[in-house]
């Protein structure tokens, strides 16, 4: 049957673009405490005709710079190093092309346009079969934690759907709320976004509690993804996958780039050139704060943790 065909292709090309996992969904709306407030909650609003949503995921577990551990370096996050910080776009470009030489319609989710973010990529991830939102709202995955960095097609095509999601496991685990220094977690499932770091190292008012627990984080977080039990053995040792190499030549590139010293002089033109296509929200004047009070922390500690 032609349904059966399409997702069978659209996986083969998935898979060959570095996509790890991929999943196909009903476009029917979407329901609950979980959206976001920027996204819309029916595909069928960014296309009428919208029948199946595609959803991917690219493993991130093994984005990791060793520096992170020296308060001399920034610290920031894998899903930040990875350039997928808003959506997974160009590596699912391949897919929506193929979708549309066979006379369909598919419009990729990405953040970074203006009415881009058209699907609640978690939530679409959920009923694509790819795991189960964890109680800090994040995607948990069994294979790969919750470093999967998503994308997401919206199309006309009739494609095989996901008939049943996965059970949600973390029971009565704790791990991720006990660990959120700011309290974003309080309810569980919930991110709130008025809290949490992540959100608040890109916000203009930075207060103390958050200036006390960021350490040398410069740019977003990891604190709930560091103490969540589905990541402990990537944490020891990472999934190697057709983008590992991509990925760890890029933190080779990177070199000592994270220097706390060197990211304090860099100009504004340095910063845009480095770190502006990462899309992270957060501008020169931020960035440079923040630079400013992971340094005062670093010079503050004894002489033997310098680098």
């Amino acid at each position: 049957m032609e349904k059966e065909w399409l997702t069978e292709k659209i996986k083969d090309l998935a898979h060959a673009t570095g996509i790890d996992a991929v999943g196909f969904a009903e476009a029917s709306g979407f329901s609950g405490y979980l959206l976001n407030r920027n996204q819309r909650r029916d595909p069928k609003l960014t296309m009428p005709n919208a029948k199946s949503i595609v959803v991917a995921g690219i493993y991130i577990g093994g984005v990791t710079m060793a520096e992170w551990e020296n308060p001399w370096y920034g610290r920031t996050s894998r899903l930040y190093l990875s350039g997928f910080f808003l959506d997974v776009v160009k590596p699912l470009e391949p897919v929506a092309e193929f979708l549309k030489s066979k006379g369909y319609h598919a419009k990729i989710c990405n953040g970074s346009e203006r009415g881009g973010s058209i699907l609640p990529l978690k939530l679409a991830a959920v009923r694509a079969g790819l795991g189960w939102q964890g109680k800090h709202s994040l995607l948990i995955s069994k294979k790969y934690g919750t470093f999967l960095a998503l994308g997401g097609i919206i199309t006309d095509a009739v494609l095989e759907h996901n008939a049943e999601e996965e059970p949600n496991r973390c029971r009565k685990c704790t791990a991720c709320q006990e660990a959120c220094p700011v309290d974003a977690l309080a309810r569980p499932h919930v991110l709130n976004v008025e809290k949490c770091m992540s959100n608040r190292l890109s916000e203009e008012n930075l207060p103390l509690e958050i200036r006390a627990a960021m350490e040398n984080r410069i740019a977003d977080c990891e604190i709930c993804q560091d103490a969540c039990p589905w990541n402990r053995k990537h944490l020891e040792n990472p999934l190697v996958t057709k983008m590992a190499d991509h990925f760890q030549q890029k933190i080779s590139n990177w070199g000592g780039s994270f220097y706390l010293p060197n990211l304090a002089n860099y100009s504004e033109r340095q910063y845009k050139d480095r770190f502006e296509h990462l899309n992270t929200g957060i501008p020169y004047r931020l960035f440079r704060r923040n630079v400013r009070i992971a340094l005062k922390r670093a010079e503050n500690i004894p002489a033997t943790a310098n680098p």
